[in-house]
């Protein structure tokens, strides 16, 4: 578990180790359903379903207090929304490290 998010996620929580590890590994599940939709969606240029992905997993990691994966999240859909489709792969790449650490 990334150090920022078991603090974050202890003071939600007043603690309670049980429910942080529950609410961490359920956002380890979406991260990783997630990570498997969008290349295919970039692939077949799906850009709404991409911003929309992009958008949830940048909800989600606020929501544990994952703010570097938020940050690359917040670039990845503002590259979608230019049509900038080689920064919105470097920024899935960068989402794809991040995740190896969670």
């Amino acid at each position: 578990m990334k150090p920022c998010c078991k603090e974050y996620l202890s003071k939600q929580f007043g603690g309670d180790q049980a429910v942080v590890e529950d609410i961490y590994a359920e956002y380890r599940k979406e991260v990783g359903g997630m990570l498997g939709e969008l290349p295919g969606a970039m692939s077949r240029g799906e850009w709404e379903l991409v911003d929309r992905l992009v958008h949830t997993l940048k909800g989600n990691s606020l929501a544990v207090g994952d703010a570097e994966t938020a940050e690359v999240a917040i670039a990845m859909r503002e590259a979608v929304k230019l049509g900038d489709k080689d920064r919105a792969e470097e920024c899935l790449a960068r989402i794809r490290e991040l995740a190896e650490g969670l």
